[in-house]
């Protein structure tokens, strides 16, 4: 960047001057006339050179021009501007900082527990408060660690000051007995193997079972008389059915990061976004972006951009198909365990239409359906968590 100076040269005979400044080959601007003196711009080794050749002139620098002259202005008040940058670092500092936790519960326990869990996830006296959507994770977090006590949870930020609301989730722990019990169909299907460890196995292999009816009793009979009854135990595995559905695009995109990455600043008003700088990032890019700090009400975010290549892949409609149904079976996979397996498999229906495969499979599984429900000799009781009612059908 070129350094330019104000000066002054004395002198009556200002032509004469000009002149001579021209034969040096010096480089000047914005010239002024005065009574007995030429002011003008001119670059910082030429003012060397004049000096050196016009030795007979008075020469006074009289300023600094351009960012020269902003860095010396800056020098000149160096303390007056150290003093309000750490004056405004101080106030960020102190308008970001937790003074005080209050947890509002009657139950000295439960408050303990709010504390305590909030101490883990970084919420504590004197640390930095967080952005609104990291105290909704904590939330989240802690009403789900804690679901068999907490009810409800708020977190409410005033100033330096967090109040934090709890309510208790009271549990009506009605008694069970859960010492005699059956082992039931959870689903209908065809027997394919059983395995009884305790009870009285009430079905054949290919025997065809609805959903509810009894595999292993739990009462033991002599002459159909009960004469024992136990918590039935043991394994069923039968042949079950689903109907599912899936879809696959016939075409789609991928992405992966050239390793190209700069930086940006967003501030965020409620829902609103304001991205500060123009990116850098000419192409696709993706963005993660990290709190910072928040200002009467604004959240300061640094964000990150990262340069992905994109890529587009088209598939054949036998490609999309054999996506389709991979995609059916992990679906399955997720539900099956290690002794489980799918048998069968057949597409009843497949369509293109707005570049996706539509396909409608009828699939049989071979899956583990007994439950246990209990019973005693007034009521029979299912046990929810395990015997839901569940049908014969993906999610």
């Amino acid at each position: 960047m070129k350094h330019y100076l104000l000066i002054r040269i004395k002198t009556n005979k200002k032509s004469t001057l000009l002149l001579k400044l021209n034969r040096l080959n010096v480089d000047i601007k914005n010239v002024l006339y005065e009574r007995d003196a030429l002011k003008f711009q001119i670059l910082e080794k030429d003012l060397k050179r004049v000096k050196k050749y016009l030795v007979s002139y008075e020469i006074e620098v009289i300023d600094e021009t351009g960012i020269y002259k902003l860095k010396q202005e800056l020098k000149k008040n160096n303390l007056i501007i150290t003093a309000i940058i750490f004056a405004t670092i101080v106030f960020l500092i102190l308008s970001n900082l937790i003074v005080s936790i209050n947890v509002i519960h009657e139950d000295s326990t439960l408050r303990q527990l709010i504390t305590d869990a909030l101490k883990e996830r970084g919420v504590t006296r004197l640390s930095f408060k967080k952005s609104y959507d990291e105290y909704e994770e904590i939330i989240e977090s802690i009403k789900e660690e804690y679901q068999d006590k907490i009810e409800w949870l708020e977190i409410d930020v005033e100033g330096m000051i967090i109040n934090v609301r709890v309510e208790e989730r009271i549990i009506n722990d009605y008694e069970k007995d859960y010492s005699t019990c059956h082992v039931v169909a959870s689903k209908s299907g065809i027997v394919k193997s059983i395995t009884t460890k305790k009870g009285v196995a009430e079905v054949s292999i290919n025997d065809y079972v609805t959903k509810g009816e009894i595999l292993i009793n739990g009462n033991i009979k002599l002459n159909e008389e009960v004469k024992n009854s136990v918590c039935a135990e043991g394994m069923v595995y039968a042949e079950v059915w689903y109907h599912v559905s899936a879809s696959m695009p016939t075409k789609e995109s991928s992405s992966k990061d050239t390793g190209k990455m700069r930086y940006n600043f967003m501030i965020k008003k409620n829902s609103e976004e304001t991205v500060l700088l123009k990116s850098r990032i000419k192409g696709e890019k993706r963005v993660e972006n990290v709190f910072l700090f928040s200002f009467f009400g604004f959240d300061i975010y640094l964000q990150k951009e990262y340069e992905v290549e994109v890529e587009k892949i088209s598939y054949t409609k036998e490609e999309a198909l054999k996506k389709a149904i991979e995609q059916i079976h992990e679906k399955l996979d997720l539900k099956l365990d290690n002794f489980e397996e799918i048998i069968s498999e057949k597409v009843l229906q497949k369509e293109i239409k707005n570049n996706n495969i539509y396909i409608d499979m009828f699939v049989a599984v071979k899956e583990q359906i007994g439950v246990k429900e209990y019973f005693d000799e007034t009521r029979s009781d299912t046990n929810d968590e395990e015997y839901n009612g569940d049908t014969n059908g993906i999610d």
